[in-house]
């Protein structure tokens, strides 16, 4: 999700700007127990690195199917046009409808309910309703 925010910010959805990503671990690892950077969820202190095979299938899931995910949810947010939607609750709007729509070993449930916790913990208050409407939506179709 951090990837996809970042990119949704920039709008570079690049090779690069990926690769660039991974290499800066300060982003994603440090101590977890303190949440440290605020989101880490990766432990340096035990080795933890992420899950590169999946990292990578998100990112090209999003990037080459993005006019079709933005498509769907400006679909199906009644009244939201793709634009109105802040970055942060877009970034994990369209990981978790990449795992929705194009891949069948995640759980469409499962998929919501972890959109739905960054949403509480990277957002506003109303922004875990909004992100748990707009894909128990995109779930439904």
């Amino acid at each position: 999700m951090r990837l996809i925010f970042q990119m949704t910010a920039t709008g570079v959805f690049s090779d690069a700007a990926k690769d660039a990503f991974i290499a800066d671990t300060s982003l994603y690892k440090g101590d977890v127990r303190d949440d440290e950077p605020l989101g880490c969820i990766f432990d340096e202190g035990l080795g933890e690195n992420p899950d590169l095979s999946y990292f990578n299938w998100a990112f090209l899931c999003v990037r080459d199917h993005l006019a079709e995910i933005d498509g769907i949810i400006a679909d199906v947010s009644e009244g939201w046009s793709v634009d109105r939607i802040g970055t942060t609750e877009l970034a994990i709007i369209r990981v978790a409808a990449a795992e929705i729509l194009y891949i069948d070993e995640i759980d469409a449930g499962t998929a919501v309910n972890e959109a739905v916790l960054m949403a509480k913990k990277y957002g506003t208050e109303k922004s875990a309703p909004f992100v748990n409407g707009v894909l128990g939506a995109v779930a439904r179709l």
